[in-house]
């Protein structure tokens, strides 16, 4: 017989998964709670599953779409790490290279188009490096690690 899960709704508030054939409930999963909570408010249901408190960690800010979102790849790299911003109003981004102490490391940085660059690593020795990407005019600082492989 195949065991499938059962979503049981307490008046106390509390949300438990239980198995067909088993007597003790189990707490769930926080990532399926807002699945859940979905699908109650569709079916108009009359009291409330969530605290106040797991309500808030859905709120609109946290669906909004994220500026300056960069990302780097490959990550490990051998050669070259390329570094892609998306969703950014940066104007004139600066990039610096530091070793795992600190120390600043010198590397060529080529842009490829409007908020693609390409950082030539092949002269690295292997390890973590930081990769730390600025404004010019202050708004906008953050630093990546990255892994230099052989």
């Amino acid at each position: 017989m195949q065991r499938t899960n059962i979503v049981r709704h307490y008046n106390s508030g509390s949300i438990f998964a239980d198995f067909i054939g088993e007597l003790k409930p189990k707490p769930m999963k926080k990532n399926i709670l807002l699945t859940i909570l979905s699908l109650s408010m569709l079916l108009g249901a009359s009291s409330a599953f969530a605290q106040n408190v797991e309500m808030n960690r859905f709120n609109k800010a946290s669906l909004e779409v994220k500026k300056n979102e960069i990302k780097l790849f490959p990550n490990p790299t051998i050669s070259y790490l390329n570094v892609k911003i998306e969703n950014s109003n940066l104007k004139s981004a600066s990039f610096t290279v530091h070793n795992i102490i600190g120390n600043v490391v010198e590397v060529p940085i080529e842009k490829i188009e409007e908020n693609n660059y390409r950082v030539k690593v092949e002269d690295l020795a292997p390890g973590y490096y930081f990769l730390a990407i600025r404004d010019k005019e202050g708004h906008f600082k953050e630093t990546f690690k990255f892994l230099k492989r052989t």
